[in-house]
């Protein structure tokens, strides 16, 4: 298994101590609304009955939310589950990843038997128009891109994923496009709106992040290749989205104060967490969701160290092409934000 932020279980299975803050994990601070909760006991009284396998309460209010036909649109347990069961039904031979990524796409693509070819993003990290050139030149079928990259938070330009796009429709080239965290970005260009341009085009998406339902697990993706959306959605178990998740995810999508609340914090102390980061004389990336990346050059014990203040954050040396001198982190609440800066700079002092 892959490690993960977000891992604050002790050996014998239960949650670790409150008194510890979870940096390694890129949720919303803010915690489930309320606006989910009620749904969600609201909807106790149909556990009796199995979930539906087609999703179709959650796929009818995902269409409304994004503007695009249904029929383009399948749900999962979590994005993890989405990229799992779009690599298996397609069964790709011969992929490329750029690196350093989200590990999942490279453990289901070796499950798989797929030949992989890393593209290695030297720091600044960023996907150029030397992709386009590998793309030309190898005889790739499947292509992964992260955007914004995790872990990173690095975005692709619009123009030049534009053009890695049409050259994948060209060469017959599959695309997975992971947005799982673009909606909490400042921008507005997501390439759903171009997806019926696009039929080798699957964009994933989770509603983890934004909602703080991680426990809960929803994913889904879109691809207006409809035979394709039918061959992922009959790949792998049936009821694969709870009835509880299920409504969670209907009722997020109508809580239009939680988002707009969590986005327009999340806008403003981004700047100030980064900032914060900079002024200790740390390599920082410019953020672009709810979690800043970047290197405490010669530290590699920064997150043991961290722990003696009861702070948890992902070191990232399980990310090809990185050690343990890069570190992620979450953007939480700006007390949590301010104890964490203090903490660093006692470290760093010492």
């Amino acid at each position: 298994m892959n490690f993960h932020g977000g891992n604050i279980y002790t050996e014998n299975g239960t949650i670790e101590s409150e008194n510890y803050i979870d940096f390694s994990s890129n949720i919303n601070p803010f915690g489930v609304s309320n606006v989910i909760k009620n749904a969600i006991i609201e909807s106790i009284q149909d556990l009796v009955h199995y979930p539906d396998p087609y999703c179709r309460e959650l796929r009818r209010e995902l269409s409304y939310y994004h503007k695009i036909n249904k029929d383009y649109i399948v749900c999962g347990n979590g994005g993890a589950d989405i990229i799992f069961r779009f690599i298996k039904a397609v069964s790709p031979t011969n992929a490329l990843i750029p690196v350093p990524t989200f590990s999942e796409y490279e453990s289901v693509l070796k499950e798989c038997n797929c030949k992989i070819n890393y593209f290695i993003m030297p720091e600044p990290f960023e996907i150029t128009e030397k992709l386009l050139y590998e793309m030309q030149s190898g005889t790739y079928d499947f292509l992964v891109l992260c955007n914004p990259n995790n872990p990173t938070g690095s975005l692709i330009e619009t123009q030049l994923l534009k053009k890695i796009l049409d050259l994948s429709k060209k060469k017959q080239i599959l695309v997975l496009l992971d947005e799982c965290f673009y909606d909490i970005t400042e921008y507005e260009n997501s390439m759903i709106h171009e997806i019926d341009k696009y039929p080798n085009l699957f964009i994933l998406k989770s509603m983890t992040k934004m909602y703080a339902i991680p426990g809960l697990r929803i994913g889904y993706g879109i691809c207006s290749d409809k035979k394709l959306i039918t061959k992922v959605q009959d790949t792998g178990q049936p009821w694969s989205v709870s009835t509880l998740a299920s409504r969670a995810g209907c009722s997020a999508l109508h809580d239009d104060n939680s988002r707009v609340n969590f986005l327009k914090f999340l806008k403003e102390e981004r700047k100030y967490f980064y900032n914060e980061l900079k002024n200790l004389g740390l390599k920082v990336w410019k953020p672009s969701a709810n979690y800043i990346f970047f290197r405490a050059k010669g530290n590699f014990e920064l997150d043991k160290q961290l722990l003696y203040y009861n702070i948890f954050i992902r070191h990232c040396e399980n990310y090809k092409g990185l050690n343990a001198e890069y570190y992620r982190v979450a953007i939480r609440k700006h007390e949590e934000n301010q104890y964490f800066i203090q903490c660093l700079k006692k470290i760093i002092n010492e």
